[in-house]
């Protein structure tokens, strides 16, 4: 029992250190601000992390371990249809929301979000390792499903590495330059939009054409 105690005290801790890192930024941000946040002392803390730089970590670990869960699970996908018996509008809502979903694994909230793009990166080499990681899984998932479509006919015949490095730069470039102009962060119509634009040049022509 005593380990199920500790092991959400240590979650708690991560949560109120998403957000204070999210709000105040790394570098502005102290140990104190984090026992606050989450009501404790400096000595609960440390009996969970060395500091605040150990703090960060495990928030990056914990995305890395939910991408790669999700690795996991991608191989249960089930197969497509034939794609002659799918309209592009319905293909490119089934990608929004794979990819949709995808995102939300990785952003679990706008903390996290905050924290992988603007406040962790350049921090150090093993933080920008952990970085490097969680992208290239996440790249790796969007181009396992873009490989999946090229084999069931649903996308012409491209480099999978190359395009999902595209969806997956674009979008979180876009969702950069809002966290820098302090502007609302919509992930749906960003992804919407990067499917529907890279949709276009990727399907193949076996895919039935719009109803006039």
């Amino acid at each position: 029992m005593s380990y199920m105690r500790s092991e959400a005290r240590q979650r708690q801790i991560l949560a109120c250190a998403k957000r204070v890192f999210a709000e105040r930024g790394f570098h502005a941000a102290n140990v104190s601000h984090i026992c606050a946040a989450a009501g404790i002392g400096r000595g609960t803390l440390y009996q969970y992390f060395t500091n605040k730089r150990s703090v960060l970590t495990a928030i990056l670990r914990d995305t890395l371990e939910r991408v790669r869960t999700r690795m996991v699970e991608q191989q249960r996908a089930t197969p497509f249809p034939p794609p002659e018996r799918i309209q592009r509008s319905a293909a490119i809502a089934f990608i929004t929301h794979q990819l949709r979903d995808l995102l939300a694994v990785v952003f679990e909230d706008d903390a996290t979000l905050r924290i992988l793009l603007r406040e962790a990166v350049g921090l150090d080499v093993e933080v920008e390792k952990i970085l490097g990681e969680i992208d290239d899984a996440v790249v790796g998932i969007v181009e396992h499903d873009l490989r999946r479509g090229i084999e069931a006919g649903f996308i012409r015949p491209l480099e999978p590495r190359a395009v999902a490095t595209l969806i997956v730069g674009g979008i979180e470039k876009l969702a950069l330059a809002a966290l820098r102009g302090a502007s609302t962060i919509d992930l749906d119509t960003l992804v919407r939009e990067a499917c529907t634009l890279h949709a276009i040049g990727t399907f193949s022509d076996r895919l039935q054409q719009e109803d006039p």
